[in-house]
Parts: C-alpha cells; sequence; structure tokens
C-alpha cells in the first residue's frame, strides 16, 4: 500500500495547528485583557473571527499592548 501522506502534507498539518492554537490564545488573551473596555473586546474578537490568522497576529503585536498597559483599573 502506497501513502500518499508525505512531508509537505505533514507540514501542512502542523501549520494549521499553530494558527489554530494562535487564534484560540488570541481569542483568550482578548477577553482576559485588564485594561481593554467590553466594547474594545467585542470589537477584537470579532476582528479575529473575521480574520483568524491575520487578526490573531495582530492582537499579539499591537493590541495587546495597549489592553495590558499601565495599572489595572480600580475595582
Amino acid at each position: 500500500m502506497v501513502s500518499n501522506f508525505d512531508g509537505g502534507h505533514v507540514l501542512l498539518l502542523l501549520l494549521g495547528l499553530a494558527a489554530f492554537v494562535l487564534f484560540i490564545a488570541a481569542l483568550v488573551s482578548i477577553v482576559r485583557a485588564p485594561r481593554a473596555s467590553t466594547a474594545e473586546k467585542v470589537i477584537w474578537v470579532l476582528v479575529v473571527l473575521i480574520l483568524p490568522l491575520l487578526g490573531s497576529i495582530v492582537w499579539f503585536v499591537v493590541g495587546k499592548r495597549f489592553a495590558t498597559a499601565g495599572d489595572p483599573p480600580a475595582a
């Protein structure tokens, strides 16, 4: 029996898995961001849902820095 599952398929599978983990991590990070308002969180979640890979990368590069900067809000 000959298998068509070669190294290229494994690489694609691993890249897909990494993108999925990044997507889930971004959603969790957005929800747990202490300085972000509810409206900001909703907008970021929508961005990540509409553009999963790009939105997740942008969140970790730009959004998370602003959502967690400074002191946490007073309770």
